[in-house]
This record gives structure tokens, C-alpha cells and sequence, in this order.
């Protein structure tokens, strides 16, 4: 599910305000102007991403690279953990690139599809995000 909600970032470009990861469904809330959002149209974008079965990899960058590449952190909430010199980048090949210090699969099709349960306005331009298993 971890990795289905990088995914998600990738169907809606827009920072990231919060989250929740859990077994059953997860979320991703974000800034978003204006609604809009159609939840058939993101479950499709979401399982035409996963269905690419994108290899998924990490490296490590020094606090400065990330320092240097502001672009490279989607969430607005939560800053990547830094101090120890080092910081671990999740990549989806050619889809994402972002800190991350959570567990992944190794390929996107390992995830399975996933539905779009529910896209709810939690302010003027919050839209949360919830996402299921298919």
C-alpha cells in the first residue's frame, strides 16, 4: 500500500498535506486549488502506474544533495528525518523520486490494483484521498 500512495503523488501532483498508511486503506491528503477530482479517472491513472511494474529502488544522499534538490520532498507536513548525513531516496523507475524511509515493494506490480474509495474536501483546497485494495 506504502508504495500505491508514492504512486498516488504521482496522479495528483500537488503537495502533500498528511497521510495515513494502514492494511485495509490508506490516504493521502493534499493541497489541491480547486476540486474537481474524479475518483474512477485517479483509480485508472493510479492502476495504469502499477501495472507498468516499475522496479523500485533506494539510494542515499547527503543532507546537503537534499538540501540542494527542495523538490525532491513532496509532503508539506512532515520534513525527511536529516542530521545523521544521510538520507534514503525511494525511487519508482522513471515515475518518483522522494525521501522515504518506509518499506516498498520491488516492482509496482507487486501491489495489485487499487480503488479509490473516497475523495473528500477537508477544507478550501484540502482534498483527501482514501485508497483500497481492489
Amino acid at each position: 500500500m506504502h508504495t500505491g500512495l508514492h504512486l498516488l503523488s504521482v496522479v495528483l501532483p500537488y503537495p502533500v498535506t498528511g497521510g495515513s498508511i494502514g492494511a485495509e486503506e490508506s490516504r493521502l491528503d493534499f493541497d489541491i486549488p480547486e476540486s474537481g477530482l474524479d475518483r474512477d479517472v485517479v483509480t485508472e491513472k493510479l492502476n495504469a502506474l502499477i501495472g507498468q511494474d516499475a522496479a523500485v529502488t533506494d539510494r542515499w544522499i547527503t543532507d546537503a544533495e537534499l538540501e540542494a534538490n527542495p523538490g525532491l520532498v513532496k509532503t508539506m507536513a512532515v520534513k525527511p528525518p536529516m542530521g545523521s548525513g544521510k538520507v534514503r531516496l525511494v525511487e519508482i523507475a522513471g515515475l518518483d523520486l522522494q525521501p522515504c524511509g518506509g518499506t516498498h515493494v520491488r516492482r509496482t506490480g507487486e501491489i495489485g490494483r487499487l480503488a479509490v474509495s473516497a475523495i473528500e474536501k477537508k477544507g478550501k483546497q484540502n482534498r483527501r484521498v482514501r485508497v483500497v485494495f481492489a
